[in-house]
């Protein structure tokens, strides 16, 4: 069973959200997007640990494809990287363009 869904933060006239979906083992974030203006803001990081909270919940693992948006470089990719460690995740594979990454549930890191 896959299941897909979006969280929506709206900003006034503009709106952030991340898309996920489930399958029956992990989650995945499929895709995050914060509007230029309202960067740094702490709204990514808030849409995030709306995603933790589920995962963990259902006792499941994360995962993210890390790609910059516009031009790739290995600053942005790097700069990726150390923002999703911040949660937990751990770089599993790496190339040019994007970083997979994963985030064990909760449980699972601590040894449940």
């Amino acid at each position: 069973m896959n299941v897909v869904g979006e969280i929506t933060h709206y900003l006034g006239d503009d709106y952030a959200f991340i898309k996920f979906s489930e399958s029956l083992h992990a989650f995945s974030i499929d895709m995050i997007m914060v509007p230029a203006d309202y960067r740094k803001q702490g709204i990514g990081t808030m849409l995030i640990k709306h995603i933790l909270i589920l995962a963990d919940q259902f006792d499941k693992e994360i995962n993210v494809s890390a790609r910059p948006i516009g031009p790739c470089t290995d600053e942005k990719i790097e700069a990726l990287v150390t923002y999703y460690e911040k949660f937990g995740f751990q770089v599993i594979d790496r190339g040019l363009t994007v970083a997979y990454m994963k985030r064990k549930s909760f449980r699972s890191a601590a040894g449940e």
